[in-house]
């Protein structure tokens, strides 16, 4: 597979992959929450604008889906005051390791770039993966269930 086959296109012109995306998305983080899968399909389709936030981008290797990315207003409760977040950066786990995820990353700071937004943040456990695409680590912030997570936050100011 090389970079130059894969597609990252947005989520609201191939809703055909929403539900397979939605259901990756509860998986990985909404399942153990008590969030319904019902529930996250219903988020993801109302997470599909074209021109403003929110937005899904997914990657695309042969007409298969093999990643998502999402672009929304906030993902911290704590941190209201910081706008827009990369969130749900997935990738399957045959495709890991390829670059899919950078490639996501990359669409998500051009978008976001595009849309006039000075900085795009992050949370994560991922300590080491986000710093190697210009990430910087801003703080450790709480979860609200004891936990704490890390922010980061992308200069997108900087042309890279």
């Amino acid at each position: 597979m090389k970079k130059e086959d894969i597609k990252i296109v947005n989520l609201r012109e191939n809703t055909e992959y929403l539900e397979e995306v939605s259901e990756w998305l509860w998986k990985e983080w909404s399942e153990s929450h008590g969030a319904s899968l019902e529930d996250i399909i219903y988020r993801s389709k109302h997470s599909i604008c074209e021109d403003t936030i929110p937005q899904m981008y997914i990657a695309l290797y042969n007409e298969e889906v093999i990643g998502v990315v999402s672009l929304w207003n906030n993902d911290l409760t704590a941190r209201q005051d910081l706008t827009p977040w990369m969130a749900t950066l997935f990738i399957k786990e045959e495709y890991r390791g390829l670059g899919v995820g950078t490639l996501l990353q990359n669409k998500s700071i051009e978008v976001a770039r595009n849309l006039k937004y000075d900085y795009l943040y992050l949370i994560t456990d991922h300590v080491g993966y986000y710093e190697k695409n210009g990430w910087k680590f801003l703080e450790l912030a709480p979860l609200g269930d004891g936990r704490m997570t890390h922010i980061y936050q992308y200069d997108l100011k900087d042309e890279k």
